[in-house]
């Protein structure tokens, strides 16, 4: 909003350079003389104000043009999401994945986080399956290889199993602190909207962190 103000306010001045460089001279700087007339600027002084007012005017719609470049551009949409996704999953590597199918075979996995879809996070890795509801994020140490969702008026219980595809040490989650990369975004579709019902982690029965 500064730096709007700071440009707008320059284009004006060098309008007013510009298009009345003399009654700029007698508002501004001729209190400054006891004789004005006799210090006012030459004709020629008038005009490389003239100049110069052209100039900044061009420097400032020109670094504008570039900032709106900049602000819009797919590298800083896609920097953003990575931040958003830092402060939403503690991790900024993801990947979209395809939903498991159900069922009950491997060992259980845990969800790492939940979020509710938003293209504030999603913008660098695609697009996200119509009607998805939650999105189930996953350390990316496992493979998730089932899942199961079961649906009350009071809670959603979602249920992973799968296997580590990493060394012993990263497969023990009490170990660390941290997701390994790139989490995994799985997208569910609820038969009926979230809501206030908290999302369950089938395998702790303890409820999963959601942003």
């Amino acid at each position: 909003m500064g730096l709007i103000l700071g440009g707008a306010l320059l284009i004006a001045l060098s309008l007013w350079t510009i298009i009345a460089p003399r009654q700029q001279w007698q508002l501004l700087n001729a209190w400054r003389y006891r004789d004005p007339d006799a210090n006012e600027p030459s004709d020629l002084s008038y005009n490389l104000g003239r100049v110069a007012g052209v100039i900044t005017i061009v420097i400032v719609v020109v670094f504008a043009v570039v900032l709106i470049r900049d602000e819009n551009s797919p590298e800083r949409d896609a920097a953003k999401a990575r931040e958003a996704r830092e402060q939403i999953f503690g991790i900024s590597s993801a990947r979209l994945t395809t939903p498991p199918p159900p069922g009950t075979s491997g060992t259980p996995v845990a969800v790492w986080r939940w979020a509710t879809p938003s293209e504030k996070f999603l913008t660098d890795l695609g697009e996200v399956p119509v009607g998805t509801d939650v999105l189930i994020a996953v350390d990316g140490a496992y493979r998730a290889d089932a899942m199961t969702v079961a649906e009350t008026p009071t809670e959603v219980t979602v249920t992973l199993r799968g296997t580590c595809t990493q060394a012993e040490l990263l497969c023990d989650m009490e170990k660390r602190t941290n997701a390994v990369p790139p989490i995994q975004l799985i997208p569910l579709d609820l038969k009926d909207p979230l809501g206030s019902r908290p999302v369950i982690d089938g395998s702790t029965k303890e409820e999963a962190i959601g942003r």
